[in-house]
């Protein structure tokens, strides 16, 4: 048990990563330089495209590990991995088949605590996927408690409609600092403790062709950014966009 003054607490200081540019600058906010982050969302709707984005960026940071334990080295993720020129990241970025050569009679969870316990191990690990693991919540309490504070800890997830499809990816959701549901090529900030809650487009000439309701709507919305259009005083919004913009929200929250 540590105690400490409010003075002593407010003088704190936290490693933050340098602030977001481009895409990510309003998707994720101010993070801190370790985190926990679930991502979810159905097969073929970017859920993968969209985590080697984060990795790419994440390699200005540390290196990144991709541990796939539900596809192996297999294409799919090896061409997301081409599609995003992974090799401008050469030596940041690895590629993890953790089934491959498993010891005799070790569990997922006692390889994965092994592997991350060497010295130099990786920074930011991405779990393809929580559902292929089979990791209980004691396995994620000891990651959380073990590495928490040294590693940046990426769960990725099926979905069951908007929400992680198991119940272990549901905790997560609940105790990691950032959630992000991925649907039609587009990452929505389901839950984030630090700030960011943009969207992040993951493929845009996909996107608009499977939602062209979002973008229609994204461009009626008023920016609320300073300099945005949003954000000029005395220009009202017109009563008949006003209700087509209500309109379209039910329509996508529906979807």
């Amino acid at each position: 048990m540590k105690t400490l003054g409010v003075v002593q607490f407010q003088q704190k200081k936290f490693k933050l990563l340098a602030q977001p540019e481009g895409s990510f600058k309003k998707h994720l906010g101010g993070v801190p330089e370790n985190f926990i982050t679930i991502v979810f969302g159905n097969s073929g709707n970017g859920k993968t495209e969209y985590c080697i984005q984060l990795a790419k960026y994440f390699t200005q940071y540390g290196v990144a590990a991709w541990l796939s334990y539900e596809q192996g080295h297999g294409y799919d993720l090896q061409t997301a991995i081409n599609r995003n020129k992974m090799e401008e990241v050469s030596g940041r970025f690895l590629v993890i088949d953790p089934v491959a050569d498993l010891p005799p009679n070790t569990s997922f969870i006692e390889d994965l605590v092994k592997y991350l316990s060497k010295r130099n191990s990786p920074d930011f690990i991405f779990i393809d996927s929580i559902d292929y693991t089979r990791f209980t919540w004691d396995d994620y309490d000891l990651l959380k408690r073990k590495f928490g504070k040294k590693k940046t800890l990426i769960f990725i997830s099926h979905a069951n409609g908007k929400r992680p499809k198991s119940s272990i990816g549901e905790r997560i959701l609940y105790d990691g600092g950032i959630g992000i549901y991925v649907r039609d090529f587009i990452a929505t900030v389901s839950k984030n403790r630090f700030g960011g809650f943009e969207d992040h487009i993951i493929y845009e000439k996909r996107a608009r062709e499977i939602n062209p309701l979002y973008f229609k709507l994204k461009s009626l919305t008023p920016d609320p950014s300073p300099g945005g259009e949003g954000s000029k005083k005395g220009k009202a919004k017109p009563e008949k966009q006003a209700a087509e913009i209500e309109e379209m929200h039910e329509e996508l929250t529906e979807a």
